[in-house]
């Protein structure tokens, strides 16, 4: 598979910038993704309890509802961490988070980077908010306590349980949005890699926190269409009146749930001030097929990652003489 001759490619390149700017052009391309919980997990800053928001239910539905929050942070960050790992596989290897940013990489163009010694800074091209879940705290978290394992059979006793920590339980689903601005068709390849990729998010993740990412839509436009907890009382309010208003008995259907913001996305595109192009459903899986067969062909990743080099070459080589 040839990545200029991909179905991605083409769609991109109707949308987006053929280059790097240097002012914001507020391009934007927005990924509506629904992030599934398929196991437990601890979604905190600090302490023992869940990041809890009161909020309303929905639009309709405006009773007072306590959500359970996924930091903008706790996205992103595991999202760079895996293409950093990438840009190792490719040989980027002095590029540092606690030590200096290369200001270089597509990390630090894309994702951008805070100022280090003769690097200036670059300010983020991807727009991110915290998460809402869709089903309310109460019925979502579970307590879970540690217990300390002796490792000797003497008593026969394992160690007391020293501590309790809130968890959130599997099949809980977060609609989320991550729009970027002023990317090129190379860029949204590289960050729509990094979610598809991405499958541990929130503490502990080397024991749980495994997520599978939806991607439900794309949408370009000169403008954000909607937040996310926008977006997520929208679609509660959509599946309050399929189930009855019951949504807290059992875990909710991934297919309804994916539906459903399918149909809010249509309902909002249709009211936007300004025009929108979305892509969702078969046109959005042609999309998806073509980047799959471009990553898994050697040619089209070498095609694909030649053109993110050329992309960010001309960048820098414009922002300064020094960064060729």
């Amino acid at each position: 598979m040839s990545w200029k001759e991909s179905r991605a490619k083409k769609v991109f390149s109707q949308h987006l910038l053929s280059e790097v700017p240097f002012a914001p052009q507020r391009s934007y391309v927005s990924m509506v993704v629904l992030r599934e919980f398929e196991s437990t997990a601890v979604l905190t800053t600090e302490g023992q309890m869940l990041d809890v928001e009161v909020v309303r239910a929905g639009h309709q539905h405006t009773e007072l509802m306590s959500r359970v929050l996924l930091q903008k942070r706790k996205q992103v960050a595991v999202e760079r961490r895996t293409g950093r790992a990438f840009n190792r596989q490719l040989g980027i290897d002095d590029c540092d988070f606690m030590g200096k940013m290369c200001g270089k990489c597509p990390d630090c163009l894309i994702y951008g980077y805070a100022a280090t010694t003769d690097e200036g800074s670059q300010r983020s091209r991807l727009i991110t908010d915290s998460g809402f879940s869709i089903r309310s705290y109460d019925v979502m978290q579970r307590a879970i306590t540690l217990n300390a394992i002796r490792d000797t059979t003497q008593g026969g006793v394992s160690g007391s349980a020293f501590a309790e920590r809130e968890h959130i339980r599997p099949q809980a689903y977060f609609p989320t949005l991550e729009t970027a601005m002023d990317v090129t068709p190379s860029e949204l390849a590289y960050i729509l890699r990094n979610i598809l990729a991405t499958t541990r998010y929130g503490a502990e993740s080397n024991r749980q926190g495994y997520v599978k990412n939806h991607l439900v839509a794309l949408l370009f436009s000169n403008a954000e269409l909607i937040s996310n907890l926008s977006l997520t009382q929208s679609v509660y309010d959509r599946l309050a009146k399929q189930n009855g208003g019951k949504l807290d008995e059992i875990p909710l259907d991934l297919q309804q749930v994916i539906t459903a913001m399918k149909d809010t996305l249509h309902e909002l595109v249709e009211q936007a001030f300004l025009p929108v192009t979305i892509y969702t459903g078969d046109s959005l899986q042609e999309i998806l097929d073509s980047l799959r067969l471009t990553w898994r062909s050697e040619e089209g990743n070498s095609e694909w990652l030649q053109e993110l080099r050329e992309d960010h070459q001309a960048y820098l080589s414009k922002r300064s003489p020094k960064s060729k």
